[in-house]
């Protein structure tokens, strides 16, 4: 005795609902329903949802507006080449004493950032604050002229200020 064949058509098949996707199996999102395959899914306590039911339910956490990210970039960078300026300039020989102060003077930029944005969270936050601290230590660059001084100072105080935002959100 031989099995029969199943044949299935292109309409029987479940496909992803995302573009691009060549994926096709019998997961579907169990808040949504729609099918998802094993790229496209996130694995949750219960069973596996869509990246973007996921995207949809973590947005709820963040509550921060457009113009709090302007206070963000603004906070960053005016502390970081205020900061940055008076320590290179004036322990710019003792170079290894910035190991010690640029963290402290960084956890002192993210904490003004996080009281700034009155302790609001944002997706993009982190991004915002470090593209703000680099722009700030590229212009110190040219101001000291200094590059080992500002190169400890920059990754130090932009490493604290990045964990100061973490730690509170």
């Amino acid at each position: 005795m031989t099995t029969p064949e199943i044949i299935t058509t292109e309409e029987e098949r479940i496909f992803c609902h995302r573009r691009n996707c060549p994926g096709s199996t019998g997961l579907r999102c169990y808040q949504t329903g729609v099918p998802i395959c094993m790229k496209c899914s996130v694995q949750t306590p219960v069973g596996y949802i869509s990246k973007d039911a996921a995207k949809d339910r973590a947005d709820r956490f963040f509550n921060i507006s457009v113009s709090d990210y302007v206070v963000a970039a603004i906070i960053a960078f005016m502390g970081t080449l205020i900061t940055g300026f008076f320590a290179v300039s004036f322990l710019g020989f003792l170079w290894f004493l910035l190991i010690f102060i640029g963290p402290a003077l960084g956890g002192v930029i993210g904490e003004m950032i996080f009281r700034g944005i009155r302790r609001r969270r944002g997706r993009y936050t982190r991004q915002i604050v470090i593209g703000s601290m680099v722009a700030a230590n590229i212009i110190l660059f040219f101001v000291t002229g200094n590059l080992l001084a500002l190169g400890i100072f920059a990754f130090t105080a932009t490493s604290a200020a990045i964990a100061r935002l973490q730690v509170a959100l």
